[in-house]
């Protein structure tokens, strides 16, 4: 069933971006894969560290482009910055108990310093953590439309002797 309960959450927010003329549905797809759990706990769960991993990364990304707005972009700036501003990430998700959503927290830091434009980065990030709002919301939507039944549990048969 989760099978399907993912595929169908893809969908959902592919049709809502499409609806809504977003720019791209990659992390809102992404985000339902993540979250989408076998039971609604996890679900929620892994949806709020996604979450969070999200915007951690995109304002520690805003970090980083103030950084390089005052000091310049250049190579050295960039060595120093980015590794320094990951370990500060991993620490903040950790001591706020998300480790789950730290390698989404890093993928979005590093997405956003590297394949965005400049002049894009705020309005990027800012979306991207809305994106996640939807395939979180698209996720927990899907595990309450399609409840899922727990099998009955059968006892063993007892063994003859």
């Amino acid at each position: 069933m989760r099978t399907l309960k993912t595929g169908l959450s893809v969908f959902i927010c592919m049709l809502i971006t499409f609806l809504f003329k977003r720019e791209t549905y990659i992390v809102s797809t992404i985000t339902a894969v993540f979250s989408l759990r076998e039971n609604m706990e996890k679900t929620v769960m892994f949806g709020k560290h996604r979450i969070a991993g999200n915007i951690f990364g995109a304002l520690t990304s805003l970090l980083v482009i103030f950084i390089f707005d005052v000091f310049g972009n250049s190579q050295l700036t960039q060595i120093i910055t980015i590794p320094s501003v990951i370990i500060l990430l991993i620490t903040l998700l950790s001591g706020f108990g998300y480790n789950e959503g730290v390698v989404g927290a890093c993928a979005t830091l590093l997405t956003i310093l590297f394949m965005i434009p400049d002049q894009d980065s705020y309005v990027y990030a800012l979306n991207r953590v809305i994106d996640s709002f939807i395939g979180m919301g698209v996720a927990l939507g899907i595990n309450v439309l399609i409840n899922r039944r727990e099998p009955l549990i059968c006892e063993e048969p007892e063994e003859l002797e």
